[in-house]
């Protein structure tokens, strides 16, 4: 397979599993954003009076800007790893996580834009122009150094421990496993690369879901009426 066909696959993968599961991240982004002061019941309240709306705000940004994202996380994963490989004997843990690492960076310098209008939109109901009108590019970029944080950090982790899974399979069965068990193995090492990186996550929502009045600092209030939040102001330093 050459590298067009691994980078169309790539995209197209994301963005349909995005698409699957968009309403998890506007939960997820809900739950960050509001901290203690979240509440199911009304998240739930919300969803149920328009699932569409509510549960599916941001998807078209982020699906658009998902494709290129992951399949250039791919593409960094792959090109690095194979550079180390052709310059050093042996895999490594210290080559699993430069080319994490590599997967991350690649991934937030492509992702962040469509990551901003996302939480904006499932946090404030605010579209991609209005970001565009009021804080120009730069606005699209908040937040990039939480988001690229959480990608090194994330990625470095997943790939580093899946390959170890893999190596480790290898050793005791003796064979390479295949698609489907490559997969079983991918579950404890997101799981564990999520644990890692969900400090970093939080800020960066939290920054990325702030009310547009200028970057630099986040402006935070809970609505009474649509989520059935108290009415509170936070402001926090972007990151």
């Amino acid at each position: 397979m050459n590298g067009a066909s691994e980078f169309a696959i790539s995209a197209s993968a994301a963005a349909l599993a995005h698409v699957l599961h968009h309403p998890l991240y506007t939960l997820k982004s809900q739950m960050m954003f509001y901290g203690p002061e979240f509440r199911f019941k009304a998240f739930v309240y919300s969803a149920w009076k328009q699932p569409a709306g509510f549960l599916y705000r941001g998807l078209v940004s982020r699906t658009l800007g998902i494709m290129p994202e992951k399949a250039f996380k791919m593409q960094g994963w792959i090109i690095v790893g194979r550079y180390m490989e052709k310059h050093f004997e042996s895999p490594t843990l210290s080559k699993w996580l430069v080319a994490g690492a590599a997967a991350g960076a690649a991934t937030t310098l492509i992702g962040c834009p469509s990551e901003r209008a996302m939480v904006l939109a499932q946090i404030q109901n605010k579209r991609f122009f209005a970001v565009m009108r009021q804080e120009g590019l730069k606005g699209l970029y908040a937040g990039w150094r939480c988001t690229l944080y959480r990608d090194i950090s994330f990625n470095s982790a997943f790939f580093a421990s899946r390959e170890l899974f893999v190596l480790l399979w290898k050793r005791q069965v003796g064979l390479d496993p295949g698609a489907h068990w490559r997969v079983a193995l991918g579950i404890p090492a997101g799981c564990l690369a999520s644990v890692i990186a969900c400090p970093f996550d939080v800020v960066k929502t939290r920054v990325q879901g702030r009310e547009l009045k200028g970057v630099g600092y986040l402006t935070r209030k809970y609505h009474s009426g649509m989520y059935g939040f108290p009415s509170t102001e936070m402001t926090h330093k972007s990151c």
